[in-house]
């Protein structure tokens, strides 16, 4: 589906019955709606899932202004409102997960359960995603490809087809699109959102993830109560491919309580 919204086309996918539980599914840097592919195939038969496109990502268009956390929680709320749900769950991973808790804040009392994979409350290191979008706007995104690919998941699981997949969502990523949301990390901090986030909440991270270090999920999962953080083993930045079995187990487990 696509919408416009200030101006500009949004895309989402929409799997299931509309008329069942919705779940809102919110990627990471450099992918896609297509990374919750696994996911949607576990959930979907039980669940109505919207895995909106962030802007200059999928077939969302690039911004033609500054993006902010914010902004891309007032995308997705754009591309909801249209479907007009009453109650969702909503999950999110990495930058996902800091647009997921600006969503959720936004209209807390619809957000049934809020899940965060591998994100964190606020800006880990400005200067390097402000450099990083510099230099993918200066040298093009493929100048940083590999060390991107490298935190994403485990050297054994690259050439396996999630890896490739994950490969190509990364190449097809605009450069201008890229930058625009590393510029939004930099400036990322959901301190404020966070005392709003009263549903219940579930806070993991990969065994292995370098770009969320367990201490920045610790004091996510702190600044929201207080909730346990889990791990899930064998996995790096992003498990949605390499530890499926595993995000899926415990999506459906967050679902099937709330």
């Amino acid at each position: 589906m696509f919408v416009e919204f200030e101006d500009h086309v949004l895309h989402a996918e929409t799997h299931g019955d509309p008329a069942k539980p919705a779940l809102i599914l919110i990627h990471s840097l450099g992918t896609c709606a297509a990374v919750w592919e696994k996911q949607v195939q576990a959930l979907s038969a039980d669940h109505f899932i919207v895995c909106p496109d962030l802007r200059g990502h999928g077939l969302s268009e690039v911004s033609r202004s500054t993006v902010s956390i914010q902004s891309l929680a007032d995308d997705v709320h754009a591309i909801v409102a249209s479907l007009n749900l009453d109650s969702y769950h909503v999950c999110g991973i990495s930058i996902g997960g800091l647009v997921a808790q600006a969503f959720a804040a936004k209209q807390p009392d619809r957000v049934r359960t809020l899940t965060l994979l591998d994100s964190n409350l606020v800006s880990l290191n400005p200067s390097m995603w402000r450099e990083r979008a510099r230099k993918c706007r200066e040298d093009g995104l493929s100048s940083i490809a590999e060390g991107v690919l490298s935190r994403w998941i485990t050297p054994g699981y690259r050439q396996s087809v999630g890896g490739r997949a994950l490969s190509t969502m990364l190449a097809r990523t605009p450069d201008e699109g890229y930058a625009a949301a590393c510029e939004a990390l930099a400036d990322a901090d959901c301190r404020v959102q966070a005392t709003v986030l009263r549903m219940p909440v579930t806070v993991a991270l990969g065994e292995f993830d370098e770009a969320t270090p367990r201490a920045a999920s610790e004091a996510l999962a702190a600044a929201l109560g207080g909730v346990a953080v889990t791990t899930i083993p064998g996995a790096a930045h992003i498990p949605l491919f390499e530890a499926a079995p595993l995000v899926n187990g415990l999506l459906a487990a967050v679902l099937a309580s709330n």
